[in-house]
């Protein structure tokens, strides 16, 4: 594990960021090449625009042959209204797909993505690779009491056999398609069935289809919004679905589908982008641009039921197809087609070996100070993890109070943990050490190469100082004639109320 850095906030819906994001991805680029490697893979390019990752291809470093996961290309071939009327969404994708065309490799997770990496970005057939995608192992037929089962239907308010969706909530969806299609089913048929809409939706989006539920003569009971649900509710409804129906317009996979048939689900899909290589068969698709395809073809699976049970035996078979070994082999495959040659030493070539101390590890001694309340210890953990991934090869102390002492051996970064009881358990009551404890805690201790303080307060400096160390490091307190003391002082920057 190697660890840069980089100045921050990079998120790329702040326009404020821009500088920030801009360096951030030099200094990546730089990073990755002085590490020398064969080949780059990017598992995720489409990141940073909500969040600081930050990702790129050939801003900085036009030597290292990289490869990226592509997903899709959705929001260039059928953009939502962000990705067409924002113009920081716009401007942030349009950076990005420069980015992948300076690609040497794109690994498509479907043939129809790699179909679309092919046309719209007139990328060579050898470049584009497709690796297909497979179903967590996790995912299968659990085995569900009937107890269970009621207990969940009540959970969700399902009250009657059920057709099943779950995925996202945006346009591409086709949720309304699918709504209209639920009221045109026959009245005797639709009256015997709920459809739940499985997954965390905007409130807004929900909304928005109880209007259509309205238009279309639906009740509020009709359409069951269970909202966001764990892995084992996932594959239980998936298990006791009557039908499990996915009209989307556009997937760069379509992964419910193949999940659905792990889990015992008979299984329809629209017939469009990666959706049909996904289900492999004809009768078991529709269109879906016509509200009136998707209900017949609800309307073929809940009324014969000799069809339904072949979808279900047919969906065991179809998912044994898709695998993550087959994925990683064609993955591996592909990258070592773009992956410099290795640097091999010619055996004749006489090589003349020094030893020298210049490259080994720095083996140091750090004491790190966290004289505090039980939760301050774990507010520092990313402190501490800097310092370990800054000093791989150090050995790090701890000095905290007796109540941290469990929370400190959980993090698995300190070596050996001293004990100085500073605050008391009450914590209304003044912090104070005798200076007995203190004499005698110092002459247990070895000399160290670094202590620090991760306490921001004034009131442990005193305790830092006496600390046997070369160098002393502490955040900046305001006191002038104590900071002055340090070896270091570091910046303290102030909270900011969330």
């Amino acid at each position: 594990i190697r660890v840069w850095h980089a100045p921050g906030p990079t998120r790329e819906i702040d326009p404020r960021n821009a500088l920030h994001h801009d360096i951030a991805e030099l200094v990546r680029e730089s990073f990755v090449q002085t590490l020398r490697p064969d080949v780059v893979l990017v598992t995720s390019l489409f990141e940073g625009m909500g969040d600081d990752a930050v990702t790129s291809v050939g801003r900085f470093d036009v030597d290292t042959p990289t490869a990226v996961v592509l997903y899709d290309l959705i929001p260039m071939i059928s953009p939502d209204v962000q990705f067409r009327t924002n113009p920081v969404y716009i401007g942030y994708y349009a950076r990005k797909i420069e980015s992948l065309k300076r690609c040497a490799a794109l690994l498509a997770i479907s043939a129809n993505s790699r179909a679309e990496a092919l046309k719209a970005l007139e990328f060579n057939p050898d470049q584009v690779t497709n690796i297909s995608s497979g179903c967590d192992p996790r995912f299968r037929r659990p085995d569900t009491t009937e107890l269970e089962r009621q207990a969940l239907c009540s959970k969700f308010g399902i009250t009657k056999p059920f057709l099943m969706y779950t995925g996202g909530a945006d346009e591409r969806k086709n949720l309304k398609r699918l709504i209209q299609a639920f009221a045109q089913l026959p009245q005797r048929l639709r009256v015997q069935y709920q459809l739940v809409m499985v997954g965390k939706m905007p409130e807004f989006h929900v909304t928005d289809f109880r209007t259509t539920m309205k238009e279309v003569g639906l009740n509020a009971s009709d359409v069951v919004f269970a909202g966001y649900v764990h892995d084992l509710e996932l594959m239980q409804l998936y298990s006791i679905c009557k039908l499990f129906v996915f009209p989307s317009l556009h997937e760069g996979f379509g992964l419910p589908p193949l999940e659905a048939m792990a889990c015992g689900a008979p299984v329809i899909t629209a017939n469009v982008t990666s959706l049909p290589e996904v289900m492999g068969r004809e009768d078991a698709v529709f269109d879906p641009l016509s509200a009136t395809a998707i209900s017949e073809k609800i309307k073929q699976a809940l009324t014969d039921e000799v069809f339904r049970q072949d979808l279900i035996r047919y969906g065991a078979k179809r998912v044994l197809t898709f695998s993550w070994d087959h994925c990683a082999k064609a993955a591996i495959a592909a990258l070592e087609k773009i992956a410099k040659p290795s640097r091999v030493l010619d055996p004749e070539v006489s090589v003349r070996v020094v030893e020298t101390g210049l490259f080994k590890p720095s083996y140091k001694r750090v004491l790190v100070s966290k004289l505090d309340h039980m939760g301050d210890l774990i507010l520092a953990t990313p402190a501490i993890m800097k310092l370990r991934a800054r000093y791989p090869y150090a050995r790090i102390d701890a000095l905290v109070g007796s109540w941290n002492v469990e929370a400190a051996q959980v993090l698995g970064v300190f070596e050996c943990i001293h004990v100085l009881d500073f605050f008391s358990p009450k914590s209304s009551e003044f912090p104070e050490v005798f200076e007995t404890t203190l004499t005698s805690l110092i002459g247990q201790l070895k000399e160290y190469d670094i202590a620090i303080d991760l306490r921001r307060p004034r009131d442990t400096r005193s305790i830092l100082l006496r600390l046997p160390a070369r160098l002393h490091v502490g955040y900046a307190t305001g006191d002038d004639g104590m900071d002055s003391r340090l070896s270091v002082c570091l910046a303290a920057v102030p909270d900011v109320p969330f």
